[in-house]
């Protein structure tokens, strides 16, 4: 291949790639301008009686960072009556043989047996509304499983019984392990009022962010450019790799 030859292909790819990065850059930017004029263009308050006045007067959107309270807190029946939460999980655990052949480069064939402690399901509960400024609404609207974190197990369990640590064992191979949300959790959320109550601006639920009311509302007004710049410095820096290893093959191909 010609000098002349191979510095087309590499002028043609490198205009390839700006063109590819103007229009993934325009792309995101133009998406994650639509994200933050959401926010932008939201009522804003933490005030429980504005708050609800923006809701009986339908007035659009709100961002809000409130206390969040189980209005009929849950438990499984093996936990201490006195240990109620807004939400509790509770994942079964089996320990399980595997068996494992292998064969080495002269054909012998090895069988190697291990065991593990593997996920059989998990049970789920939830309170079944919530409380937000003295009001109630159903749980299944809003996201809160961010909240859930591991507990030990003998901080929750009616008695010493077969405990160990974060697990509940039932017998020598089946155990418990179990994660919960406290009765009371607070969150920043965007929401829609348009029909005199809390809606999802999009999907199927309020998604809840454990981040403070300031840092949740500067991440989505303005952490927007940051990730388009991100994302356009990564395939700058992807599309270098590959022109460098590309303009040595091209002489190979010649």
């Amino acid at each position: 291949m010609s000098k002349r030859n191979k510095s087309l292909i590499l002028i043609a790819t490198i205009a390839f790639c700006v063109l590819v990065d103007i229009w993934i850059g325009a792309a995101l930017d133009n998406h994650e301008k639509q994200h933050a004029s959401l926010y932008r263009t939201a009522l804003k308050t933490t005030d429980k009686d504005r708050f609800n006045y923006i809701i009986d007067s339908h007035q659009g959107n709100v961002v809000t960072n409130a206390k969040l309270t189980a209005a009929d807190p849950v438990r499984f029946h093996e936990m201490k009556s006195k240990q109620k939460f807004f939400a509790v999980k509770r994942t079964l655990e089996e320990y399980t043989m595997h068996t494992e052949t292998t064969t080495d480069s002269k054909g012998h064939t090895t069988t190697h047996t291990y065991w593990t402690w593997d996920d059989q399901g998990t049970d789920s509960k939830y309170s079944r509304q919530l409380e937000i400024f003295g009001r109630k609404y159903k749980t299944s609207n809003f996201d809160i499983n961010s909240y859930f974190s591991h507990v030990d197990a003998e901080k929750l369990v009616n008695d010493n019984n077969g405990l160990s640590g974060y697990y509940h064992y039932l017998d020598s191979d089946t155990r418990y392990r179990y994660e919960v949300i406290p009765v009371s959790i607070t969150g920043s959320f965007i929401a829609n009022t348009n029909r005199g109550t809390l809606a999802p601006i999009s999907g199927e639920q309020i998604k809840i962010s454990s981040e403070h009311y300031k840092d949740y509302l500067n991440y989505n007004l303005h952490g927007g450019e940051k990730r388009v710049i991100l994302v356009v410095v990564l395939l700058i820096l992807i599309e270098i790799l590959g022109i460098t290893y590309l303009y040595p093959v091209l002489d190979e191909v010649c």
